[in-house]
């Protein structure tokens, strides 16, 4: 089975408008194209799961960039006992990961400590050399603070880094890259730089990201049409014409011959019967080639996309909709004409099939987009010759030619009859089995339609079926999502290193930068059970912080083949800024009394504006984005935690809104608030 090509995704083509002079960043009301939803548990845990399997989810969290769930299972684990350098180590990864040198003091930093110190009681191992090397490091970013010398050798601990594992090295720089700004992550990305470059596009990324967004396919399922009955008035010529057949039949033996009788009868009778059995197999395939042209003949409009009912909801008939005409619009060959007119009919009868298949499957709308797709694409083989309207079924050739031989000798049967002295009986056979036989034609014909129906609908399924085991050997080697996570990990990275070599910065400029990543608008999208988002085009937002000002970028990623397009830049100073702004839509509050009390917070967006003084809008917007169709109930403050922890605007936020509250003083308060995070920290 072909699979969607690069040029049949929709491209990047964002339709918000702001006010005149706004910069829009991460932005509202996006609307996106195919969402998938897969059904894996690797964020899930039950109660009562024994530590291995909670390690494995920590872990996932933690690859996903999701470092506050992480960091809240590796404490459990290790608070409870079941301790191991591993876990120790990843507790520190998730403790630091997306938090500044600000963030991780006071309770945290004595976490980590604590954790250190139960590493250090363990048995030597890889992964308590991987902490050490974590520690190492933290000691050169409290040095770099100024309030203390340097207590370790850069050069040997970049030696040490390099001499872990390359999995151990991507996690390291990946999640200390908030708290190491300055010298030593620009040191620490050296040694990683060429390795992020060479692998972003690894493990087939180009050939198989793009499986992620789609959904798990439904399989087939056999469409048996309603047999066709003949209705009462259907018998009507039957028994009219067989009442004049025996009146006619009756009169022949009066005042004829006996030998013409003999003779014409049997032809009359004979010729009938090959007529009314071989016309009926000749009327059936009629009838079955105007149904199948009725079903590719483009109706006045499109049918409207609403419940049939049967519990069967107009949201995933909507969607069905959608689907179908978005398959059909990728699947348009490269040759001039009116495709959409074309494919209209087809269109409309599969949206009612799969709406009348599906409904009422338990299934969503989007498992059933694979099977749009194989019938647009074969529907898009035969555009050249119009195969579509090639719907006409012959009979055999011996159906034609007895049934021409039944109507010969029955026409000449009548003759001999009248020769023979018969004629008021020819007057009455003639019309008699002429009504006869039409109506056991029609009735038999019914048969044979409904017989070609299904005989039809069997070889679709068995073609569909066909399809849809070679779809699963395709989507067979689908990344995992902690893969998609890697690989934005990446692109993140080279877009900021970039941004750096392109703006002639050097490590003593760059005080701090973020990065923030957004579905661009008629992105696919994709997600795991509890996992966060993922989409084939992304909007990303980088912030150079340097001594001098602010250096912002916005461009275009195009996940699915790692180019960047459309690249926006804004250069402001500190001193530019005019206001801040934070919205929040959601629930906070206080639940419980006395020593019971605990804080709830359910935020579903949160929107940061910085405004500059000449006007111009810096927005970011992050917003909970679970589909309203999901079937799967989760908790929506939880995955609106995931969203903000994934984009990068969780650490964003806190940096941007000190810069904005204290302007061209923020890098001395910066100075400071990491001088008093290193005299805090004491062993």
């Amino acid at each position: 089975m072909n699979h969607p090509a690069d040029g049949m995704w929709p491209p990047m083509d964002n339709h918000n408008v702001a006010q005149p002079g706004a910069t829009v960043g991460q932005q509202n009301a996006v609307n996106y194209g195919d969402t998938a939803f897969h059904v894996e548990a690797i964020y899930h845990v039950n109660q009562g799961d024994p530590p291995e399997r909670r390690n494995e989810v920590a872990r996932n969290f933690l690859a996903a960039g999701v470092p506050r769930e992480a960091e809240r299972l590796f404490g459990d684990l290790l608070r409870e006992g079941h301790v191991t350098s591993q876990r120790a180590y990843y507790y520190a990864l998730s403790v630091v990961s997306g938090r500044s040198c600000g963030e991780v003091g006071g309770e945290l930093f004595k976490n980590v400590r604590d954790a250190r110190k139960i590493a250090q009681s363990l048995p030597d191992d890889p992964w308590q050399d991987a902490f050490t090397l974590v520690w190492r490091l933290l000691h050169l970013v409290r040095g770099e603070s100024g309030a203390h010398r340097p207590r370790e050798n850069v050069d040997e601990v970049l030696a040490a880094f390099g001499a872990l594992p390359p999995d151990r090295q991507e996690e390291i720089t990946q999640h200390l890259a908030t708290i190491q700004d300055g010298v030593t992550q620009a040191a620490l990305e050296g040694v990683y730089a060429h390795r992020v470059v060479t692998q972003r596009m690894s493990n087939g990324r180009a050939e198989r990201a793009w499986k992620f967004f789609e959904a798990e396919p439904a399989p087939p399922r056999p469409f048996v049409a309603a047999a066709t009955k003949p209705e009462p008035r259907d018998w009507l010529p039957v028994g009219f014409g067989g009442f004049a057949a025996f009146i006619g039949l009756s009169s022949s033996f009066f005042g004829t011959s006996v030998l013409g009788v003999l003779l014409a009868l049997p032809m009359i009778i004979g010729g009938a019967i090959l007529m009314a059995h071989h016309g009926a197999w000749r009327a059936g395939a009629s009838m079955w080639s105007q149904i199948r042209l009725n079903q590719v003949t483009p109706p006045p409009r499109q049918p409207e996309p609403r419940s049939p009912g049967h519990w069967v909801s107009t949201a995933f008939v909507r969607e069905i909709h959608r689907i179908v005409d978005s398959r059909f619009t990728e699947a348009r060959p490269h040759v001039a004409g009116d495709w959409p007119g074309y494919t209209a009919g087809i269109r409309a009868h599969l949206k009612h099939r799969f709406v009348a298949l599906y409904g009422n499957a338990q299934v969503p709308a989007g498992a059933v987009s694979w099977l749009a797709r194989w019938h647009a694409l074969k529907v898009a083989e035969g555009w050249g010759s119009n195969a579509l309207f090639h719907t006409s079924v012959r009979s055999p050739e011996r159906d034609t030619m007895l049934y021409r031989a039944g109507m010969g000798a029955a026409i000449a049967g009548l003759f001999v009859l009248v020769f023979a002295g018969g004629f008021g009986a020819a007057i009455f056979l003639a019309p008699g089995c002429f009504l006869v036989v039409k109506g056991v034609t029609k009735i038999r014909g019914l048969h044979r339609m409904s017989a070609l129906a299904r005989a039809h609908d069997e070889q679709i399924f068995a073609a569909e079926t066909q399809g849809y085991e070679e779809w699963l050997r395709l989507l067979a080697d689908r990344p995992s999502d902690g893969e998609m996570a890697r690989w934005l990990s990446m692109d993140k990275v080279c877009l900021k290193n970039d941004l750096v070599r392109r703006n002639n910065l050097t490590t003593h400029d760059l005080v701090t930068h973020v990065v923030m990543t957004e579905g661009a608008n008629g992105a696919k999208r994709a997600r795991v059970l509890h996992g966060p988002p993922r989409y084939s085009n992304y909007e990303v937002q980088i912030f150079l912080l340097t001594r001098s000002g602010v250096r912002e970028m916005r461009v275009e990623l195009n996940f699915l083949t790692g180019e960047a397009r459309n690249e926006r830049r804004n250069l402001f100073r500190y001193d530019a800024l005019a206001s801040a702004s934070v919205t929040e839509v959601g629930l906070r509050a206080t639940r419980g009394e006395g020593d019971c009390t605990r804080e709830v917070e359910r935020l579903r967006s949160r929107r940061f504006c910085l405004t500059l003084v000449n006007g111009r809008d810096i927005t970011v917007v992050a917003e909970n984005f679970r589909n309203a169709n999901d079937s799967v109930l989760e908790d929506e403050s939880e995955l609106f935690l995931v969203a903000l922890q994934t984009s990068g605007i969780d650490a964003a936020l806190p940096i941007l809104e000190a810069v904005a509250a204290e302007g061209s003083d923020w890098i001395d308060r910066e100075q400071e608030r990491r001088e008093r995070w290193s005299r805090d920290w004491y062993e």
